[in-house]
């Protein structure tokens, strides 16, 4: 939700949204615009120099659009992303192009091998990509741009687009301009849609799905307890390069409904399978990939749908409960009865990523899981949490998979995890399993999302 009012001023009473109202042309004042209209002169200075950004310096277009959309994926600005993705389109980039740069864990084109960009494409994007993320630019990329810039002008030029247009996401996310904080920026190439799927009679949980064409591959994500889809944002880009995608919010989580009676693994492991049937997709769809409870979910999907998947990957997760957790999830959910999400979140970040993580208190990305625990409905946690005391699905595990691949993989610092999966993946193979096992270095209980780039190369590996 907007965190100030918009302002739209009649025509003939502010001469500074008149002025805006100038540049605009027919789309009138745009909700970034009436935002910025509770401070007239910052609208006012606002608008003075994004018409100069836009409109009159000397970039190519299709460069000047590339950068302002690369700043936008990198600062998770929907609102930004989406106001300027048809605009590039327009300049000539293309779809192919626009995934380039959406997509954040793979490396960069250089100007010597740029495709599918131009050169000079891949020099502006790598600029952009810097300057973004790092602020200092490095030299070499300095260099790599001014190969293919007329002058120093168009340097300054470079400069401003990308330093603006982080100034204009950082104003759009923080005030939630255009009331879209809770999306996530578009994939391209894909057509994208969302669901609510009825599990049972009241209970629906909200679907998005990313479909390249009929002919690409399915996947499936399922998040952890105490997080939504949203997790997964950070390896999806790369990924819908060549499969369909769909994630979804477990009972209680996210948008999804928070169920009237405890879950178990059986009933989270059914949800699948009716998102599945109640949206017509072909199955087998080509694999599932859970963390957390979402991986103990994918075990049980393996188990009690084995003809519904033809891969498994299993993240940072159990196959059987140790006796011990049922007593410490009732303390979890008596706490969280009690004082609300926010002590569990407290205790929880700190516990799932590694110490010096961007995700724990004082690291750049602080919030971010924070904020989906703090988030969660307190009976949706409870619900889920129930799940998790005293399950077992390893009986019959291995003949249910037979003939499927399963993954197991799990964070080098994420306590145990490691070792258990490891045994795991030694006893399945030996009931004859096709059965890998991969450790993410570095990273903690949320691999793909504290070490994104390593945990896609595994999965892609495996998936191919």
């Amino acid at each position: 939700m907007p965190r100030v009012p918009y302002k739209n001023p009649a025509k003939g009473t502010s001469t500074i949204a008149d002025a805006i109202r100038e540049r605009r042309g027919t789309r009138g004042l745009t909700p970034l615009d009436q935002t910025l209209l509770n401070a007239p002169e910052i609208a006012n200075g606002w608008n003075t120099l994004l018409g100069a950004v836009r409109t009159k310096n000397s970039l190519p277009d299709d460069v000047r659009e590339l950068m302002i959309l690369r700043v936008a994926a990198r600062n998770s600005a929907a609102f930004e992303w989406m106001h300027h993705a048809h605009v590039g389109v327009d300049a000539g980039l293309t779809p192919v192009q626009l995934t380039v740069i959406r997509d954040l864990h793979t490396p960069l084109p250089t100007p010597a091998s740029p495709a599918p960009l131009t050169a000079i494409q891949a020099a502006a994007l790598r600029f952009a990509d810097a300057s973004t993320f790092s602020v200092n630019v490095p030299q070499s990329r300095v260099d790599d741009l001014k190969v293919y810039l007329k002058d120093d002008q168009q340097l300054l030029e470079a400069t401003a687009v990308v330093a603006t247009y982080n100034m204009v996401s950082r104003l759009l996310v923080t005030l939630d301009v255009g009331d879209m904080g809770a999306l996530e920026v578009p994939l391209p190439e894909t057509v994208q849609e969302e669901h609510d799927v009825e599990v049972e009679p009241g209970v629906k949980l909200h679907v998005n799905v990313a479909k390249r064409d009929d002919a690409s591959p399915w996947l499936v994500f399922v998040n952890s307890l105490m997080t939504n889809q949203k997790m997964w944002g950070e390896v999806l880009p790369r990924l819908s390069k060549k499969y369909n995608l769909i994630t979804y919010d477990q009972r209680g989580h996210g948008l999804s409904s928070t169920p009237p009676n405890p879950a178990t693994l059986t009933i989270l492991a059914s949800d699948i399978a009716t998102i599945l049937s109640t949206l017509k997709i072909p199955t087998p769809i080509h694999a599932v990939i859970g963390v957390s409870q979402g991986g103990a979910t994918t075990l049980a999907f393996g188990l009690n749908h084995p003809t519904l998947a033809s891969r498994l990957i299993a993240c940072d997760t159990q196959a059987t409960s140790p006796a011990a957790n049922a007593k410490a999830w009732d303390e979890r959910i008596a706490v969280a009865r009690k004082d609300g999400m926010r002590p569990l979140a407290d205790v929880t970040v700190p516990r799932w990523f590694p110490a010096g993580s961007e995700f724990i208190e004082g690291g750049r990305r602080e919030a971010f899981v924070h904020d989906m625990i703090t988030g969660t409905d307190v009976e949706g946690f409870v619900a889920g949490a129930r799940a998790l005391q005293g399950y077992d699905v390893l009986p019959g595990l291995a003949a249910a998979l037979k003939g499927k691949k399963l993954l197991l993989m799990a964070g080098e610092r994420d306590g145990a995890l490691p070792g258990t999966l490891k045994a795991l993946k030694e006893t399945l193979e030996k009931d004859g399993v096709d059965v890998g096992f991969e450790v993410v270095p570095g990273s903690g209980h949320l691999p793909m999302v504290d070490g994104p780039k390593i945990w896609l190369d595994i999965v892609e590996k495996f998936l191919a």
